[in-house]
């Protein structure tokens, strides 16, 4: 008997036949579904039912959860018995024999553990990946498509998906790139966000001659990352573009980097300027792609003195991934950056693989990531070897973007690194130390928390400019685009922003929009709460940098975008009513 859950479920007897499986009741199929999922453990009667009715269990739960589990016996294995059953009962609880049963999920576990045993660039590691992908063509559980149960096993197919299709492209690139592109085209399908699939994709297709391909494919990547993460591409994949660039155009063509949400000026980096390059000049015109400011931020981290851990804040906007892309343009080489709340969902260290394929980690480092378990942290022999990235003489830098949803485990093995690298530093991002008070990361303790706040007039030294961004860099970047769409940016930056907010915050917002600059005791009769808790919204909207001090004690839109993004979004006969209000109050 063959049970298969890669795609629709389908249970098969040991001659073939289709057994009856599409039948059974939607519940049946979640219980069935349920268990092939947790194959490998035993499942309590309570545990089972809160998988397949959640919040909405039905009055006696262990007597229908028996119910179902006695129809899927006698639907599917009419003649068996206690003996034969692959639904076998274990003390108050069930399993999924897998001796009994075969079953495609565990079969591609299996598979995916013996890549350990396998030599990193040998014929049976392929083949091990083939196999592998013929099982993963198709995700779990489709049936169930937002089951927070299926959830672990769909993401755990889906990242052995794309490792297989990944190492079967990189080994056909030499003999057959046109095979190896359609391989790192599918990767990409699966996981957009992945930038090792895009970089597959453009050695492919340089491999092939085709540099205008590879361009259109590092084009559809920063489109992804910067429309879906609102991020930058890594320094590997600007410098494939170079090279691309490079054979495409007569002559050496200047790498040129990526537009990135913060601008401000570039100050030279510390050290010797690289060969065959002038230090770069510090400018003070606020253009779209340039990196303006944060300075002294830089400073720290080159620092002799800087502690092991820095972390950096700010909210929204504020340009946290973009300083860690100028980190790594200013170290060339030297830093690895992860992005652990938009990768996460491939596996868990997808964040860890990122920043150690930037900083050119072999084969053998990378699989010990690929082996790591959903739920522990590595061991020491597996961290001992991914230490040996950071052994070098000069000081190498891992940065964890998005690092607030990092788990117990992730921090774990980061704590371990920072203490057994000496020239290992590590910069996490965030919006707010609140965010992780009561969070794993927490644990991270440093010396060091550099804020990200607004970009002074003098950074910018575009009158302009400031006046329309307010100094977010965000907005510093859309400031001198069509309107509509500075618009639409500045929106969202206020959304965001003030998602945590209490509720008098969003109409303090939209009055100081309409009205101008206005007082607490202006606001007060106008939003109709007492001016504490309008004090209360006036702070949190300060501290968001989204207004500021104004003349005679009042608070006004730090940003005229995002005044004017708000504004347009009241009526005429709401804005005449709102300031016959606020004549009547005064």
């Amino acid at each position: 008997m063959r049970v298969t859950v890669l795609g629709p479920l389908m249970v098969t007897d040991g001659e073939g036949v289709v057994l009856p499986a599409g039948e059974l009741p939607r519940r049946a199929r979640q219980v069935l579904a349920v268990l092939t999922a947790r194959h490998d453990r035993i499942q309590s009667k309570d545990a089972l039912a809160d998988a397949v009715w959640g919040a909405e269990l039905p009055g006696n739960h262990v007597a229908t959860l028996e119910h179902y589990v006695s129809m899927i016996r006698r639907r599917l294995q009419p003649a068996g018995n206690a003996a034969s059953w692959f639904i076998v009962t274990r003390g108050s609880g069930y399993l999924f024999d897998t001796s009994r049963a075969e079953l495609d999920l565990a079969e591609l576990r299996t598979r995916i553990r013996s890549l350990d045993d396998l030599a990193p660039d040998g014929p049976q590691r392929l083949a091990a990946h083939s196999a592998i992908l013929a099982l993963a063509r198709q995700l779990p559980y489709p049936e169930d498509p937002y089951a927070d149960w299926a959830e672990p096993a769909r993401t755990e197919v889906q990242f052995a998906a794309v490792n297989a299709l990944l190492a079967l492209a990189a080994a056909a690139l030499a003999e057959d790139p046109a095979r190896s592109l359609r391989l790192a085209q599918e990767a990409i399908g699966l996981s957009p966000f992945l930038e090792s699939g895009y970089q597959a994709a453009m050695s492919a297709a340089v491999a092939m001659d085709r540099p205008d391909e590879a361009l259109r494919i590092f084009d559809r990547c920063c489109r992804v990352l910067d429309d879906e993460l609102g991020v930058p591409p890594s320094a590997e994949l600007i410098r494939m573009q170079s090279a691309a660039l490079t054979r495409r155009l007569p002559g050496p063509v200047e790498t040129q980097p990526a537009p990135v949400a913060t601008v401000a000026p570039a100050a030279a980096p510390p050290g010797p300027a690289r060969p065959g390059r002038t230090a770069p000049q510090v400018t003070t015109t606020a253009l779209p792609g340039t990196f303006l400011g944060r300075r002294h931020q830089l400073d720290v981290l080159f620092d002799p003195a800087a502690p092991l851990i820095v972390h950096v804040v700010g909210p929204v906007g504020s340009g946290k991934s973009a300083f860690v892309a100028e980190l790594a343009r200013r170290a060339p080489g030297r830093v690895g950056i992860g992005h652990a709340g938009s990768l996460a969902g491939v596996f868990r260290l997808a964040w860890l693989r990122a920043a150690l394929v930037e900083l050119g980690a072999g084969p053998d480092v990378l699989a010990a990531v690929d082996g790591a378990r959903p739920d522990q942290p590595l061991g020491p022999e597996n961290l001992e070897l991914i230490g040996t990235v950071f052994d070098r003489p000069d000081r190498v830098f891992l940065a964890v973007d998005d690092a607030a949803d990092l788990d117990r485990a992730g921090v774990a093995e980061l704590a371990w690194l920072s203490r057994h690298c000496p020239q290992l530093r590590i910069v996490l991002t965030y919006r707010y130390p609140s965010q992780v008070i009561d969070r794993p990361l927490a644990a991270l303790n440093t010396s060091v928390v550099l804020r990200l706040g607004p970009l002074t007039d003098a950074e910018l030294g575009d009158p302009t400019a400031a006046e329309r961004s307010g100094g977010i860099p965000a907005l510093v970047a859309v400031a001198h685009r069509p309107h509509e769409i500075a618009c639409a940016v500045a929106m969202q930056i206020a959304r965001q922003r003030t998602r945590w907010m209490r509720e008098p915050a969003w109409d303090v917002l939209r009055l100081c929009a309409v009205l101008g600059p206005l007082s607490a005791a202006d606001l007060a009769p106008l939003t109709g709460r007492p001016v504490p808790e309008v004090l209360s919204a006036v702070d949190d909207l300060m501290h968001a940098h989204l207004l500021s001090d104004g003349p005679d004690g009042t608070v006004q839109h730090r940003s005229s975008l995002v005044r004017d993004a708000i504004r347009e979004q009241v009526s005429s006969a709401s804005s005449a009513h709102l300031r016959e209000k606020l004549a009547a109050a005064s």
